[in-house]
């Protein structure tokens, strides 16, 4: 049975690609600050938590990178602890995942699947937002370089850029009916999408069915990149 560690599993997209995995087959392990039951505590900014929770996991074939965090602040306003912050969760600590994962696979003489979380201002860039879509646009950056570097021992990596998604990080948004408005013109489908729209495509590119799927940054945003 394929075993995934997914970070920010405790809640929002996180917990749903647990919940998912664990339904269809797979030993999905949530670590997160507050993770679940079950679950395994993990700071993804901090190198000697990593390695306390791979060491805990085991051997595994796949990881989900889900943590995150996102902040409105004009470019003005915008301090270096915000700046620094935010690329740290997302940077830092995609890096780390995936740094640790092929020093493990190396060690084990086996192979995986990583599934990055980017965002949909990857590439299509909003205001107010500049630390996050940097952040966000480094993932996917990321993905690309280390798809091409581990490809040749059979691992593969690929990011998922989901557009609005209705989970804790986006009720303040969604709650709002200006905000609710202006997010909904720029999505097609008119909709927010629910988590589980995401962890059925993460599903996917752990699988073996995603086999020659690599270094794909994939929107999940009904439509609103094609827009």
């Amino acid at each position: 049975m394929a075993r995934v560690l997914v970070t920010g599993g405790g809640s929002g997209i996180g917990a749903a690609v647990c919940r998912h995995l664990n339904d269809t087959g797979w030993t999905a392990i949530a670590a997160d600050l507050r993770p679940p039951e079950g679950g395994l505590v993990l700071d993804t900014t901090d190198e000697a938590a990593w390695e306390r929770a791979l060491d805990a996991a085991g051997p595994l074939d796949g990881l989900v990178n889900c943590a995150g965090i996102r902040s409105r602040v004009d470019i003005a306003d915008l301090d270096l602890v915000e700046f620094h912050r935010m690329l740290d969760v997302h940077v830092v600590g995609t890096f780390l995942g995936i740094r640790g994962m092929a020093r493990r696979w190396a060690a084990e003489r086996r192979t995986g699947a990583v599934v990055n979380i980017a965002s949909v201002v990857a590439t299509n860039a909003v205001a107010g937002q500049i630390h996050y879509v940097a952040a966000k646009g480094a993932i996917a950056a990321m993905t690309r370089a280390a798809a091409v570097e581990l490809a040749p021992v059979g691992a593969r990596v690929n990011a998922i850029a989901p557009g609005v998604i209705r989970t804790p990080m986006t009720a303040d948004r969604l709650g709002d009916p200006g905000q609710t408005a202006w997010l909904m013109s720029r999505v097609p489908a008119g909709r927010a999408g629910e988590p589980e729209e995401i962890a059925t495509v993460a599903a996917f590119l752990l699988s073996e069915a995603a086999s020659y799927v690599n270094g794909v940054l994939l929107p999940v945003d009904g439509g609103w990149t094609a827009s």
